[in-house]
């Protein structure tokens, strides 16, 4: 009888192990899960501070620009570099946030849209922007396919033009949206408009709903000066920049008669000293969440400002410089 009993009890002790076991298992498991819970948790609470800390740096862009409007509302018109909205927030620490911020013309660059207005091909517009596109070395015939996304007919432009027919034909077929842009990456969709293309374009090109968007000389590229200004050689640009740095134009008049455009045919309402468009970029960092909101702001004539678009990534960007770098 005892031989019989020292097997039982081994069963009995094995099994009391196994439970132990399972049991730690499970616990192990549930501790897992429950501190995965809590990572998650963590982590959209600090992702919805974070947007938060971004929206409130978007308020900051906007009460910086209405300053802006206040401080020259009696005064001449005119926006440059000079003015208090070129500014911007560098490593503002707050409440165990890292916020960097900043605020940018967007009427420096050529808006796409210009192109086509109510259906309808720009042609000055459209040789502008064939302008630009030599300038970076780029096809000419990238902008008659960027018409043909825009304008409200079917038939293709020059000879490098697409419309539906192209389109459908593809392996994943789609239309072209013949209709103003509504964003930036819907280039991704035109024809020829690949990384490569779009990475070149970015600094000089931007989106806004409006078809008839002067540039302003004042914060505008080199390369963007030289598409509005037929002619313009590429050290005769560096120098106007060089002159509006020290100098901006107050009006067009000024910038009409000086002397490097003087033998110059420009449209003159392609050009401006005035912007109503802006972008406010914002970089917030919480614990290990990072988030960047950028933000397209309207500011009309009478200093009204409204916000047109957010977007959760940087498609218009700007290095700030140390001679930028100031705190409000």
């Amino acid at each position: 009888m005892g031989s019989e009993k020292k097997p039982q009890r081994g069963v009995a002790l094995l099994m009391a192990i196994m439970i132990v076991a399972l049991v730690a298992i499970i616990s192990i498991n549930m501790l897992a899960q429950r501190q995965l819970q809590i990572y998650r948790t963590a982590n959209l609470y600090f992702k919805e501070q974070a947007y938060q800390y971004s929206l409130a740096i978007e308020s900051w862009g906007t009460s910086v620009l209405a300053q802006d409007f206040e401080r020259e509302k009696n005064k001449t018109q005119f926006d440059s570099h000079e003015d208090v909205w070129n500014t911007a927030l560098v490593d503002f620490d707050v409440s165990q946030a890292t916020l960097d911020g900043v605020i940018f013309d967007l009427q420096g660059r050529f808006n796409l849209n210009n192109l086509v207005s109510g259906g309808k091909v720009q042609k000055k517009w459209e040789a502008s922007y064939k302008r630009l596109l030599k300038s970076l070395n780029l096809a000419s015939g990238l902008a008659d396919t960027l018409v043909d996304w825009l304008d409200s007919n079917e038939q293709p432009s020059g000879s490098s033009g697409a419309e539906d027919i192209f389109y459908i034909a593809l392996d994943k077929p789609y239309r072209a949206a013949n209709q103003p842009m509504a964003h930036i990456s819907e280039l991704y969709l035109v024809k020829g408009y690949d990384q490569t293309v779009i990475n070149t374009l970015k600094p000089h090109v931007f989106v806004v709903p409006d078809s008839s968007v002067p540039i302003n000389i004042n914060t505008s590229t080199a390369k963007v000066l030289q598409a509005v200004i037929p002619g313009l050689l590429d050290d005769q640009a560096e120098t106007m920049l060089s002159q509006i740095e020290n100098t901006p134009f107050i009006d067009i008049e000024s910038f009409l008669k000086d002397a490097i455009i003087q033998d110059k045919a420009i449209e003159p309402k392609q050009v401006g000293v005035i912007s109503n468009y802006y972008s406010v970029s914002s970089h917030v960092i919480i614990d290990k969440i990072s988030m960047t909101l950028q933000s397209i702001l309207y500011r009309d004539k009478q200093g009204g400002i409204r916000v047109l678009g957010r977007q959760e990534f940087n498609w218009y960007e700007k290095n700030i410089s140390e001679q930028e770098e100031k705190t409000q």
